[in-house]
């Protein structure tokens, strides 16, 4: 028969395990990476254009003296080769061209630049936004794929334009069946790579 052990030995026993365990859970918590409750935004940035691209890209000159390449935030102009694209990027450089610029930078992208809400300060009326003005002229499409990127008011003020535009058959939706960048660009991909794959008949005759 097994013996049994006394009461105040089964608790102290008992405590003694309690306070291991916290103690092994502190160490473990004092371990642990700290985790950023928020994130601060990055500071704007004014300057002039210099140079516009395209109809959702162009080279800014900071006040500080930086060039500042830039991607207009929420939304996506016509490809080069795409109707509308030499419009598109005319309509941009009519907004930003001998102006005050502030960027409202968001992120890098891939190609390194700025993505950015374009506000142009002494527009008439001050303080236009850019990318909306491009989308209420019909000549760029609203990014919805990156909707995380706008706030919910800036992503409604964009959709409602989009519409609007639509409706009013402004810009590309003149067109019957405009072709979206990101359709157009995944195209030009599939497209690139079909040509890069040798046909059945030319390996034959290798």
């Amino acid at each position: 028969m097994t013996a049994l052990r006394p009461p105040s030995l089964r608790a102290a026993s008992s405590t003694s395990a309690r306070v291991v365990s916290l103690a092994f859970a502190a160490l473990l918590a004092a371990a642990a990476p700290t985790v950023a409750t928020a994130r601060e935004a990055p500071a704007p940035i004014e300057g002039a254009a210099l140079d516009v691209q395209d109809g959702d890209s162009f080279l800014m000159r900071a006040d500080d003296g930086r060039r500042v390449r830039v991607r207009v935030n929420g939304i996506d102009a016509p490809e080069k080769h795409q109707p509308w694209a030499d419009a598109s990027r005319r309509h941009l450089g009519e907004l930003l061209r001998g102006r005050r610029i502030r960027l409202e930078p968001v992120k890098q992208d891939v190609f390194d630049r700025t993505v950015a809400r374009v506000v142009v300060v002494d527009a008439d009326p001050p303080e236009r936004d850019a990318g909306l003005a491009q989308v209420e002229a019909g000549l760029a499409w609203h990014f919805k794929r990156y909707r995380s990127d706008q706030t919910d008011e800036g992503f409604a003020r964009y959709a409602r334009a989009e519409r609007n535009a639509q409706a009013r058959g402004l810009g590309l939706w003149r067109d019957a069946t405009p072709e979206a960048p990101w359709d157009f660009r995944a195209r030009q991909r599939r497209e690139q790579a079909a040509e890069a794959v040798p046909s059945e008949g030319s390996k034959a005759r290798r």
